[in-house]
């Protein structure tokens, strides 16, 4: 058992408000091409054209500030590392969020959800890589979903008891984690696997992933908000 599913084991209680997982969201088929994609550059510039490559490159990144992840960011707004906010994107340098990526995994989700994400980032997570605890930053909007694929890890998530306005910075706890209980709960993504972080789930309850002894791929899209 990792140090991170340790922590959240104090007790187990029902899954958040607002958390929703899908099983088999995706086919396999899709992520072949998917995986294809992240290792050659070479993307279906259609969902509609399957056979019609284009080179989509990549813009990959990786540092000690993502924890030793590989990570790829799309759309007009993105999460600075070097200085830990979320920032909208100069105009000029912005790579829009691949057409095959947007109409495979977003086409399903109804409404205006698909003109509603405006950010996409890729995450390549090898077996020694986590993810810490923290929110999302709070300039991004109030649903992010989440896609998963390759070794399954458990989702682990945390709500500091007593929670009020003043629990949260941008991206965690404003105290030490000593200075806090917390409801735990967790989930499993399977591969192929989608979940949803929105309401309760995306603004009051932390979540990490733990290590584990596998690739790991998710491909998270989320919405501006704006500093509130």
């Amino acid at each position: 058992m990792t140090n991170l599913e340790q922590d959240a084991t104090q007790f187990i209680d029902a899954q958040p408000s607002g958390f929703h997982l899908v099983h088999n969201a995706v086919s396999n088929e899709t992520w072949e091409v998917i995986q294809r994609w992240l290792s050659s550059n070479m993307l279906p510039s259609s969902a509609n054209e399957p056979s019609n490559l284009m080179c989509v490159p990549i813009p990959w990144e990786t540092g000690e500030q993502m924890q030793g992840r590989v990570i790829a960011q799309f759309g007009s707004c993105k999460y600075d590392y070097t200085v830990d906010d979320a920032v909208l994107c100069d105009q000029s340098t912005t790579i829009p969020i691949p057409s095959y990526i947007r109409e495979t995994l977003l086409e399903n989700e109804g409404g205006d959800d698909e003109e509603h994400y405006t950010q996409c980032i890729i995450n390549v997570y090898e077996a020694n890589n986590e993810i810490p605890w923290h929110l999302d930053h709070k300039n991004f909007g109030d649903k992010v979903l989440v896609y998963t694929f390759g070794e399954e890890r458990p989702l682990l998530l945390r709500k500091p008891i007593p929670h009020n306005d003043d629990t949260f910075g941008s991206i965690g706890l404003q105290q030490p984690e000593k200075e806090y209980t917390f409801h735990t709960s967790r989930a499993y993504p399977r591969h192929c696997s989608k979940y949803i972080l929105q309401g309760s789930a995306r603004n009051e309850w932390e979540h990490s992933v733990p290590s584990g002894s596998g690739k790991r791929v998710s491909i998270t899209f989320r919405s501006w908000r704006g500093a509130n």
